[in-house]
């Protein structure tokens, strides 16, 4: 029988304690407490992490005061008076007209159709992400019964290929989604499978954020233990060093080298993802608290994708229909009714112009910290974030489904050619979802939605 010499424990790694270690480093890497704006584990050769934010806002844009002058099919973005908020990221702007919700009121051969469910408000949100249409249904509304939408929208889509890795395949926010269905959802896991958002952000932070209400005190004796983590792991593989091959110590070295890493990130990380200190509850129905329930979605949000717990979500704000009130910019009558104004409306559009720019300078602090995050290779989390924002409409006083007002924000990864405008001869949104999953990096994807709407990306966006 062949026996070993005594064994020096001092220095002896079993395959349970170096993977207990590992355990231990994976959990303070992986917490969302700790998990920093900077993506711990990751080469700093490799790029950020590609991540999607569908946003939504209701009853249609004012086109005058949306869409840049000039008929030109494609020109340097400049910014009208609902998107002025957006100056200084203009350059990683996108802005497209011409591109129709066509699926609403076509069939699967592309035909149009006078008899597809649901009013005109209620078919916009069903579609927005799908690119299909409404189901056949009980749900009341004006224009008739509807039920939900036929198929899968483009944010599940993306997040069963690009999010499992992740804490949460995807999230779904939302502020102050009243009425009733289908006007509440924007995002479908398949037919007729809502899925519906939080709009309350203490239910979100629960969620998020489960069992993460520590102490200060708690908080710097996890520091420590994180620290204690990476030392336990580096002393034992350096003391193993002495007694391997040559080509185990190669190994081991590398993988030193990575926790070196990894502690150098941990110590110079900027930014902590740490939970935010909530308010005391409040009303979050109360009209007048919007804006209030809309800056803490909104901040639940960015943290979710910053510190990698998510890759992929989507906003609402409001419902389709939106029955809103804005007091604090001076809009005291209803969202919807003012839609319906008519063009030489002057007063009416007005306050419009001013309920779409004040969700423009929403839309503005989402990309002012995404541009602030900073990935391990040292771009931003914007530079690798596509964000889509949409509407149910094109204008709330003709319900029309043409003209969508589209904007693609972000770097995309440096996918699309940003900082332009685009205008393109009656193409249907369903081309938007494909160029959307290419972006993506879903290259397969040739169609999405309705299969005879679709004619394939939308041309021309490429880098």
């Amino acid at each position: 029988m062949n026996r070993r010499g005594p064994i020096d424990l001092r220095t002896q790694i079993s395959r349970r304690k170096l993977l207990g270690g590992l355990g231990a480093l994976t959990v303070a890497l992986t917490s969302p407490v700790w998990r920093s704006a900077t993506v711990f584990g990751q080469d700093a050769k490799q790029p950020g992490a590609r991540r999607f934010i569908g946003i939504f806002s209701a009853n249609g844009t004012v086109p005058s005061a949306f869409f840049p002058p000039g008929d030109a099919h494609e020109a340097p973005l400049s910014l009208g008076p609902i998107l002025a908020p957006l100056e200084e990221h203009k350059q990683r702007m996108l802005v497209l007209k011409g591109v129709h919700m066509n699926s609403t009121v076509e069939d699967e051969l592309g035909v149009p159709s006078e008899n597809k469910p649901g009013g005109p408000h209620m078919k916009g949100p069903g579609a927005m992400l799908t690119g299909g249409s409404l189901l056949a249904g009980s749900f009341t509304g004006a224009g008739g019964p509807a039920g939900w939408a036929d198929r899968i929208s483009v944010d599940q889509h993306i997040a069963r290929r690009i999010g499992e890795r992740s804490q949460f395949p995807s999230l779904e926010f939302g502020v102050r989604i009243e009425g009733q269905e289908p006007l509440r959802v924007i995002s479908y896991r398949g037919p007729n499978q809502p899925n519906t958002a939080v709009d309350d952000p203490f239910q979100m932070y629960s969620r998020i954020f489960a069992n993460a209400d520590l102490s200060e005190t708690e908080l710097q004796r996890l520091i420590a233990e994180r620290q204690s983590v990476l030392d336990f792991l580096k002393d034992d593989i350096g003391r193993l060093k002495a007694r391997v091959s040559s080509e185990d110590q190669a190994r081991l070295e590398a993988h030193l080298g990575g926790i070196r890493n990894i502690e150098q990130r941990l110590q110079s990380s900027a930014v902590s993802c740490t939970p935010l200190t909530m308010p005391e509850k409040f009303d979050t129905r109360a009209m007048e608290n919007y804006p209030k329930v809309g800056r803490l979605q909104t901040d639940l949000m960015l943290l979710a994708h910053i510190c990698g717990m998510t890759r992929v979500s989507t906003f609402m704000w409001a419902n389709a229909d939106s029955w809103q009130y804005y007091p604090w910019i001076g809009v005291n009558e209803e969202h919807h009714e003012l839609s319906h104004a008519g063009d030489n409306d002057a007063v009416a559009n007005e306050k419009l112009v001013k309920i779409n720019v004040w969700h423009s300078e929403q839309v503005k602090y989402v990309l002012d910290q995404l541009a602030l995050a900073k990935e391990v290779d040292g771009s931003s989390v914007l530079d690798n974030t596509l964000l889509l924002w949409g509407n149910e409409l094109g204008a709330g006083n003709t319900h029309t489904y043409k003209d969508i007002p589209w904007v693609l924000a972000g770097g995309a990864g440096g996918y699309f050619k940003m900082g332009r405008t685009m205008k393109y001869a009656d193409l249907p949104h369903n081309n938007l979802l494909v160029s959307v999953c290419n972006a993506m990096g879903l290259d397969d994807v040739t169609t999405f939605g309705i299969p005879g709407v679709c004619t394939g990306p939308l041309p021309g966006l490429l880098a």
